[in-house]
């Protein structure tokens, strides 16, 4: 990611639109004082959210606002944009090419972009976390801040290490936890005070609900025992689909017991997978361990060759010194010789002395020569130190991102199994929810079925109704029969339709033509499927699709030139093949007479088809047969009957070069054939036209009906209207139901939204999951290139070591060579001085004698330690080497272990595929037995229809039995409200009629009152002789106790219905406040528990950084101040994350205690090492420094621009500088003028490094508008 473009308009200085457009590298902005060089900096802190105007050199923050000049009238807003491009690997894969705008107007609304649409500054702040740009990050040094990060207190200094870290979205994370945990505490109280307040109200309704509860208990058994009357005779339906849901309920079964033994195989392999994972993981180890004990050989090997070669040029020096030696005991015997014949070992002595010249000088260029290489080598060395902490940093940095990825994981799984618990909690929800909503809408049905018994009056409607009610249904069922054929056509039609339009059964090449992918070679003209418009008869598709054959799926093109065209495009692109009918090609078809019986043309096959139709070409020389053997004997005996082709109805098909093809042909290939699919296209077409004719007439009908049924409900309706207190109870229940199903609805709402929550995080963790594994890869590579740099640092070293001691014996060889020159010009001087200088000589050679003496001496001893060390070194490798032996044969063994596991996994995986494929054929047939149930249960629901407006009930429901055995059970979820202490001996006898109400129904109903007691409590289930006696219920009986449980209720005056509602939604909402005080519990512990894992997290990046940067600084400050020491200490606290920085320098040659005591441009490059120690690890995008140079003398202006040639490839630099050698250093420059006093405009220029000469731009303001070609920064 880079910074490709900033968009000024209006802002300060810059009063026209202008663009500043950036390529990757340096590039340096000039200008005189004043002229609005730092604007361009101002202007890229506050877009990216600058909030202090004093920072920004104004006032308020409408000084930013173009104020006006002389010619200009103020600016009413200003505008800057910043556009940063690649930006995939910083910010994720949705953004490639991003802009932030701010826009602030005179009135001081301020406004934030993000590509064109409005945002918050947060969003920004929260999009550029950690990346290293920012208002207050190291990537923005304006004029004059540069030595801030060093004058600041050391607990602020840390913010900028944190950046670097990559934890200041951890800290963020936080600061949120934080705040939703003082939240939980302040709702952990309010719920428990709600909770008390509830608990206070629930008693005052307890009464009111016992009372309704013993007169829903009343209507419960009225209830039952009239739906038991009513449903004696659905028995048997019910029964057919019990014994239908038995089986699927079976097949279910097996379908579960082979999952399970899928997961057991499962387990069974994911144990062997996790036994090859170790396995490979002693096998890495165990190859790490072999090839350390290959490097301890070879540094044992290298140590005892090194040794040898010491050894050896010590022995040459020392033969050297005692051939040396004997020349010197010669020299002093011919000194002596020499006293009589002084004048001819002057000249012998001067030969000599020219020699010993030539071999000094010779001896000297050598030396020259072993010190330029050491010179050479000792750079390298320091470059590949300095790659070396570039990969440590990025090590460091792909740490730091795995951390943070693994959190991102971490945090999403966390997210999404609570997701999950709450999706299962709302599921739980839905399903009460339904169940209530079913249970209310069967209580309305009841009250509707409660009023339509007491309404005696009705009968005759009654009657009425229940005609048209059986007319309505039977009309329903034919409709229904109509709708389902109906909707099987429409949905064959829609399948047929987008099999066409996705041209399936055609070929990729033909695909792409009919697509439009080859649009460029058709040039304009129409490409046609042959078989679009064909009308074949139906009883003659096979014949057709085989006579045309690989034809069904040709396209007619006009001509062959359009047709080379589409063919060359088709290959070039490699888009497939096609076959094409050019329509200007071919010759004209001969019409065949005297026919045999059973032969007609192929055409006959064919409906009203135009005859220019490209397929008719094709079929024009084609005939059908009735019977292929019959045409095979008509053509042996005319052989010279043309033709192209004759196919039968069957498919059979024979052409004239005599082959003859036929057999059975697949349902399935044929269903899917062309020609089958036009024709089916078409005959469903009008089969739908006629359906939907049918569904229209019986839909009138019904309405027809329907008008008579509503009319019969109306005249019943009326005369219901005086039963008051089933009218109250109808309309309690209504309620009860509105409120319930729209609780459902909410629920239905609410677990919609967490569905799509749930896949929003599912995603989210899939995306961290994609990242950690690329960045575990730019890892592991990083570690291995760290690897072989050390590695390289280590040969290099080596070979320094050996230049240096050859570099030493040179100089040796030349201190020999510089003394024999000197004893020659001495013997001269001696020979010239006379006698009595010769004496003097022959002490000199005395004493050289003893110095060579000594020498010798001490090189014998050198020697013998060498020899001592090399053999030490050679046994140490032996004794390595034999190790490494036994390791090699470890990891051979551990191998072979491994391939066993493999063929086990092997054998696993092949058992799973068996029970996976048994498992698919189990699940069809589960399949196959649902949707007959389906189908079943939907015809059923015509038949219950009747009763449903009787009884409004549905009585697909309902078993007569249960009914009847229920009427002496609970209501349902009574039990759940705990009034039975409060409802006293009137739920024994619930029946029976009290002694003074003087009912005629006294008497009757007696016996069967003693006969059905109601227990408190609910009710078992019936046995077998209990449902076996029901067969044979009486119902004379039952009616009486119906009528008396209908007077029972009468007497119990005013219910209020309402109470029990009020009552359970009470006590729900206060167990669902019991809930939420757990949940919010819970909800603490967690907030808790994510605090700590953010802060442990955040502590281990937080270090693993600040050693990186520890070491990068003592680098870059070293590189910078050519010495020196430089040191970065943690203020120690409690708590890591909170404590301070302290920063020490020393530059070479002081001994200062404080970064206080340095001088300013000390303090320049001391922050300048810091900040790029600070992108060794953790490069930013862009970075900006305003006149950052100022400060520096020429020397470490040098070195400051060779050490940012190293962050170039890093980062993008834009730096404001005065300087000549910073601004030589830029590939690009962008100068800052005012030709009009007051309004800033910009020239760019970029350096040509090919012609080795600048390229001047001048950008005008209708340029900068209109932004033309950008300058690419650098040749």
């Amino acid at each position: 990611m880079y910074l490709k473009a900033l968009k000024l308009h209006g802002f300060k200085s810059f009063a026209d639109a202008t663009t500043l457009r950036f390529e990757p590298g340096v590039t340096a902005v000039v200008g005189p004082n004043g002229c609005g060089k730092s604007n361009i900096a101002d202007a890229i802190r506050w877009v990216l959210g600058e909030q202090s105007a004093k920072a920004l050199r104004g006032g308020k923050m409408q000084d930013v606002i173009f104020e006006g000049v002389d010619t200009r009238k103020p600016a009413q807003l200003c505008e800057v944009s910043l556009l940063l491009t690649e930006c995939e690997k910083q910010l994720g894969s949705d953004f490639h090419e991003i802009e932030i705008t701010r826009r602030v107007h005179r009135d001081g609304q301020s406004e934030y972009f993000f590509n064109g649409q409005a945002c918050r500054l947060k969003d920004i702040h929260r999009l550029f976390m950690d990346t290293g740009i920012g208002r207050t990050s190291y990537s923005i040094m304006a004029q004059g801040q540069i030595d801030q990060v060093l004058s600041s207190k050391p607990e602020e200094r840390r913010a900028v290490f944190e950046e670097a870290a990559g934890i200041t979205k951890y800290k963020s994370q936080r600061r949120e936890a934080l705040n939703k945990l003082a939240l939980t505490d302040q709702n952990l109280a309010r719920v428990s005070d709600v909770i008390g307040e509830v608990s206070r109200q629930i008693g005052s309704l307890r009464r009111q609900a016992a009372k309704a509860m013993r007169y829903k208990r009343l209507s419960h058994r009225l209830r039952h025992l009239s739906l038991a009357a009513s449903g004696h005779q659905h028995g048997q339906l019910a029964r057919t689909l019990g014994e239908l849901e038995g089986r699927v309920t079976d097949l279910r079964s097996q379908a579960e017991a082979r999952r399970s033994s899928l997961e057991t195989q499962q387990g069974t392999l994911d144990d062997r997978k996790g036994q090859r994972a170790r396995l490979n993981q002693r096998v890495q180890d165990a190859q790490q361990a072999v090839f350390d004990l290959r490097s301890q050989k070879e540094a044992s090997e290298n140590a005892a060759s090194l040794a040898q070669i010491k050894r050896t040029g010590l022995e040459d020096r020392l033969t050297s010194s005692r051939d040396n030696l004997g020349e010197l005991e010669m020299q002093l015997k011919e000194v002596t010789a020499q006293f009589d014949t002084g004048a001819q070992d002057k000249q012998l002595q001067l030969g000599l002395l020219g020699s010993s010249d030539a071999v000094f000088q010779q001896r000297n260029r050598e030396l020259a020569i072993a010190e330029g290489e050491l010179s050479k080598l000792e750079q390298e060395l320091q470059q590949a130190k300095f790659q070396l902490l570039q990969f440590e940093s990025t090590v460091a940095r792909l740490r730091t991102d795995c951390s943070g990825y693994e959190v991102d994981q971490k945090t999403s799984v966390h997210r999404h199994d609570l997701v999950a618990q709450e999706l299962e909690g709302v599921r739980s929800q839905q399903t009460t929810a339904a169940q209530t909503v079913t249970d209310l809408t069967a209580k309305v049905e009841a009250a509707n079925a409660e009023k339509s018994r007491v309404n005696q009056e009705a009968a005759t409607a009654q009657q009425a109704i229940t005609d048209l009610t059986r007319e309505f249904r039977e009309a329903q069922r034919k409709l229904s029969d109509i709708d389902r054929q109906l909707a099987q056509r429409t949905a064959r039609l829609k399948l047929l339709q987008q099999l066409q339009e996705r041209w399936e059964g055609f070929g990729e090449g033909a695909k792409a033509v009919l697509q439009g992918r080859v649009d460029a070679a058709l040039a304009g003209a129409k490409a046609t499927p042959v078989m679009q418009g064909l009308d074949v008869k139906p009883e003659f598709g096979r014949a057709i699709e085989a006579l045309l054959g690989s034809a069904a799926e040709a396209i007619s093109v006009s001509d062959t030139d359009t047709a080379k065209r589409i063919l060359a495009q088709l290959e070039t692109e490699q888009l497939g093949s096609v076959v094409l009918r050019v329509t200007d090609c071919g010759r004209a078809p001969e019409a065949a007479a005297n026919l045999p019986a059973g032969l007609v043309p192929a055409l006959n096959a064919l409906g009203a088809t135009d005859p220019a139709h490209p397929a008719i070409g094709l079929l024009a020389e084609c005939y059908l047969a009735d019977d292929l053997g019959a045409f095979l004997e008509f053509w042996r005996a005319n052989p010279s009957f043309a033709f192209l082709a004759v196919a039968t109805p069957k498919g059979e098909v024979a052409d004239r070069r005599g082959l003859v093809s036929g057999g059975h042909h697949s349902a399935k290939k044929q269903a899917h054939s062309i020609v089958q699919r036009e024709i089916d296209l078409r005959e469903t077409a009008k089969a739908l036209v006629d359906e939907q004719k049918l569904h229209d007439e019986q839909k009138l009908q019904i309405e027809a009906v329907n008008g008579r049924l509503v009319a019969a409900e109306q005249t019943l309706e009326q005369r219901r209207a005086d039963v008051l207190t089933a009218t109250q109870l109808l309309a309690s229940v209504q309620a009860e139901q509105r409120n319930a199903q729209r609780a459902l609805e909410e629920v239905l709402s609410k677990l919609r939204r967490m569905e799509g929550e749930l896949v929003a995080v599912e995603q989210a963790r899939n995306e961290a999951h994609a990242r950690w594994e690329k960045a575990q890869a730019g890892l592991t590579a990083a570690e291995a290139s760290s690897t072989g740099q050390r590695d390289k640092i280590q040969k290099l070293e080596t070979r320094l070591t050996e230049i240096r001691t050859d570099r030493d014996v040179k100089r040796d060889s030349l201190a020999q060579a510089r003394l024999e020159l000197a004893e020659r010009r001495q013997k001269v001087e001696v020979l010239d001085r006379g006698l009595g200088e010769m004496e003097k000589r022959r002490q000199q050679l005395m004493e050289l004698l003893l110095q060579r003496q000594h020498e010798i001496e001490a090189w014998t001893e050198q020697i013998a330690e060498l020899a001592r060390e090399s053999e030490t070194q050679r046994a140490q490798a032996g004794r390595v080497a034999e190790t490494l032996v036994v390791a090699q044969e470890q990891v051979e063994k551990i191998r072979i272990e491994l391939a066993e596991v493999e063929k086990e996994i092997v054998a696993l995986e092949a058992s799973q595929s068996g029970v996976r494929a048994e498992a698919d054929a189990a699940q069809a047939d589960l399949s196959t037995h649902e949707i007959k149930f389906a189908e079943s249960r939907q015809r059923v629901q015509f038949l219950t229809e009747e009763a449903t407006r009787e009884f409004q009930i549905d009585l697909t429901t309902v078993d007569w039995k249960q009914m009847l055995w229920q009427a002496d059970g609970e209501p349902e979820g009574m039990k759940e409200l705990d009034l039975d202490e409060d409802e006293g001996a009137e739920s024994v006898a619930v029946v029976a009629p009290a002694a003074g109400e003087g009912s005629p129904a006294t008497a009757e109903g007696a016996e069967p009152v003693k006969r059905r007691r109601k227990a408190k409590g609910p009710r078992g289930e019936p046995t077998e002789a209990d449902l076996a006696a029901m067969d044979s219920a009486k119902w004379d009986e039952i009616k009486p106790e119906i009528e008396a449980l209908r007077q029972r209720l009468n007497g119990m005056g005013a219910v209020n219905l309402v109470a029990i509602e009020e009552y359970s939604d009470l006590k729900q909402r206060h167990d669902f406040l019991q809930t939420q005080c757990g949940d919010l519990t819970t909800a603490k512990a967690d907030l808790l528990k994510a605090i700590d894992e953010i802060n442990q997290t955040s502590q281990k990046q937080f270090e693993v950084t600040f050693e990186q940067i520890k070491k990068n600084f003592a680098y870059t400050f070293q590189t910078l101040f050519g010495g020196g020491r430089a040191a970065l200490e943690l203020v120690q606290t409690e708590d890591i994350l909170e404590s301070g920085i302290d920063i020490v320098a020393q530059p070479p040659g002081t001994k200062l205690k404080g970064i206080s005591l340095l001088s300013g441009g000390q303090k320049t490059l001391t922050a300048v090492a810091l900040l790029f120690a600070l992108y060794m690890v953790k490069p930013s995008p862009f970075c900006l420094l305003d006149e950052l140079d100022a400060p520096l003398d020429e020397s470490n202006i040098g070195r400051f621009t060779e050490l940012l040639k190293k962050f170039v490839n890093e980062s993008q630099f834009i730096i404001i500088t005065h300087n000549k050698r910073t601004v030589a250093a830029a590939s690009a420059i962008y100068g800052v003028t005012m030709e009009e006093r007051g309004v800033s405009k910009t020239l760019s220029m970029r350096f040509n490094q090919e012609r080795g000469e600048a390229e001047v731009h001048n950008t005008t303001i209708a340029e900068s508008v209109v932004a033309a070609k950008p300058v690419p920064a650098g040749a």
